[in-house]
Parts: C-alpha cells; structure tokens; sequence
C-alpha cells in the first residue's frame, strides 16, 4: 500500500524481495539504514496487512517486533497469515498505542502520521513508550497548504516543540513519485483480478497509482514526501 520509493542508491538487490513489491520494501530498507534494528525491541505503527514488519523482522533481525494496527480484522488476518516467533500483532491506535512507559528503542511509521490529528499529542505519545535513545521513524507525505490537517508546517512546528531531536531529514518526493510510475500498471491490474467492480475505481484511487491524490498533488506541487529520523536525548 505504502507508495514505494526508486532511490538514488538502492540498498535491496531484485533477487532479495517479491519483484512486484521490490520499490515499497525499498522504501522500509531506505526508512531504517540509518538506526540499527539487531537485538533491539521495535514497534511498527499502522502496519496494515504486515508485509512491511515481515520484512523488518526477516532482514533487520529485531530482538522483538510488535506491529500494531487499528483494524480488527486486518490484525486477525495477520496472526493467520504472518504469525512467527519474534513478531506480535497487536489491535490499538497509534494516536495512543497502548504500550508501558520506555517498552520500545526504534518506532516505524510509514504513511501513518497523516492520519493522526493532534500531532503534539501524538509525539507525546510516542516519546513516553520510548526508551531514552530511542528513535522515531517516518515516512509520509505532507501537504505545503497551511491550513490543513497534515500540513508540513504543522508537524515541523508539533517536532520542535517536543522532546525529539531531528537526526535526519530526506525530501522523498522524486523517489516516491518514480516507484508510483513504476508500479502503477502493475497495482491497478491487481484491483482490477482482486476488487469487486463497483469498488474497483475508489481503490485505484485511493492505492499507490498515478490516478491516486497523493500522486496528482505530487506532481502539481501540492505535497511533498519525507522521511524524518527523530531522535530522544539519552
């Protein structure tokens, strides 16, 4: 689902990853390069039908990976499917996800903070089930009019008065665009096999394709997309 990414540098090699999927597990390996993921409790938020924690657990080797969603369903379709030792999934919403104080090091989020409204309740919230340390790591698009929920000024202004420090700060948008173009074709003759007809133009719409929003206001300069490493003091 996530919008994949075709990047400068790739760190995945084709034989590594399902070919078809190879741009938006591209985009998890490129999230995480920079913070060690071995032997290290983590937690994905809004991890839908678990392809991305399944990856994270496969290659980055987590002590413990919990992969929290807001769908009932979808995380018991999960523990049907993707269940193995090391990898929990768990029903709570990332706005406040129900874990104790410091139960985590690395927290993954991709395409997940737009959904959320109160960004300064939501960094809060991430930053007491953080260890001291720990990390928070998005990927997203962000919206450049100000006055709307996922505006880019927002979140900025939500970061800076929160505990975090911006380690890193990667501007997306041509990466992420590419992968869309790249993968299109190929999602929307999935919808259409998989997808009654009469929902079948919603989701072409709603999924990574070039008649999807997220790309038209991409390529109209309405929205860009980045990846933020944000870091707790010690």
């Amino acid at each position: 689902m996530n919008c994949g990414l075709v990047p400068s540098e790739p760190i995945l090699k084709n034989n590594e990853v399902n070919a078809g999927e190879q741009h938006s597990y591209e985009l998890y390996a490129q999230l995480v390069a920079s913070t060690p993921l071995q032997d290290r409790d983590v937690l994905e938020l809004g991890s839908g039908r678990g392809g991305g924690a399944c990856f994270l657990l496969e290659n980055q080797a987590p002590r413990r990976l919990v992969a929290l969603d807001y769908t009932p369903g979808t995380i018991r379709w999960c523990r049907r499917n993707f269940s193995r030792p090391g990898l929990e999934f768990v029903c709570g919403d990332a706005a406040n996800p129900p874990f104790a104080e410091a139960s985590f090091d690395v927290i993954v989020a991709v395409e997940l903070t737009h959904c959320i409204i109160d960004k300064v309740a939501f960094l809060a919230a991430i930053a007491r089930i953080l260890r001291p340390g720990g990390r928070l790591l998005i990927a997203d698009f962000f919206y450049l009019r100000p006055d709307v929920m996922h505006a880019l000024g927002k979140f900025e202004s939500a970061v800076e008065s929160s505990n975090f420090k911006t380690i890193a700060m990667d501007d997306w948008t041509a990466g992420a665009s590419a992968a869309i173009e790249a993968d299109s074709e190929r999602r929307k003759a999935d919808i259409q096999q998989s997808v009654p007809g009469f929902l079948r133009e919603l989701s072409i719409q709603f999924a990574s394709t070039t008649h999807s929003s997220t790309y038209v206001a991409m390529q109209a300069g309405r929205t860009v997309y980045r990846r933020y490493v944000l870091e707790l003091p010690d």
